[in-house]
């Protein structure tokens, strides 16, 4: 079973600490969830089940975000009487060091508590988080949405075009775009003698035979 991972940070609600420094890297897909267990006056302080959590921050470009438990449950909650809080894609898009603040509310509106801690975000080895967190099936989607052509080379190969925005080149390397490239089409002989075509699944081509002979294939990118 695949299971999140998680960071236990520990933070005090009334003394002025430094803030913790808590470590994520870019393109963090949803995998980090980060727990906050706070102290009041060095006592742990058990967070009300019931209470809404705001979680906010401005990205290093300047850009903001802002989470609550009250519009996103699955992205910030209270578990066990501490509060937890997802990193998400958009929040580390942007490699630095920023504040993120945690406001706890009652349902009236009433400020409970609050705390800041940093994040610190991680250059990733390479600058698209599509290639960073894409499966091969998000890969293979990715080309869908971007074809604009599908044809057969000079020189009888099958070729796709697509603006896929993965940003891979001619020189580039990749697992996957192998993997995509030997299920893009394969042809074999049925036992009546016909020629019989397969494509990958995920790219939804639709094959037929003109009039004059003709091998014709339809795509569709919506």
């Amino acid at each position: 079973m695949i299971t999140s991972i998680y960071q236990e940070v520990e933070l005090s609600l009334t003394e002025n600490l430094i803030p913790v420094t808590v470590p994520v890297k870019q393109y963090d897909n949803r995998a980090r969830k980060v727990r906050c267990v706070l102290y009041n006056n060095s006592v742990q302080y058990s967070v009300p089940q019931d209470c809404i959590v705001a979680c906010s921050g401005t990205r290093p470009d300047g850009t903001i975000f802002h989470y609550t438990s009250e519009t996103a449950s699955d992205l910030v909650f209270v578990e066990n009487g501490a509060v937890v809080f997802t990193i998400t894609t958009f929040m580390t898009a942007q490699a630095g060091r920023f504040p993120l603040d945690v406001v706890m509310l009652s349902t009236a509106g009433d400020v409970l508590g609050s705390f800041s801690l940093t994040l610190k975000v991680e250059r990733a080895a390479i600058n698209n988080g599509k290639i960073a967190t894409y499966t091969y099936a998000g890969v293979v989607e990715a080309i869908r949405q971007g074809l604009l052509e599908v044809y057969i080379t000079d020189a009888g190969y099958f070729a796709v075009v697509s603006e896929d925005g993965l940003g891979f080149s001619d020189k580039s390397e990749s697992s996957t775009i192998q993997k995509f490239i030997e299920n893009i089409l394969n042809c074999t002989v049925t036992d009546d003698g016909y020629l019989a075509f397969t494509t990958e699944d995920g790219l939804k081509l639709i094959f037929s035979m003109g009039g004059d002979g003709r091998l014709i294939v339809e795509f569709t990118n919506g």
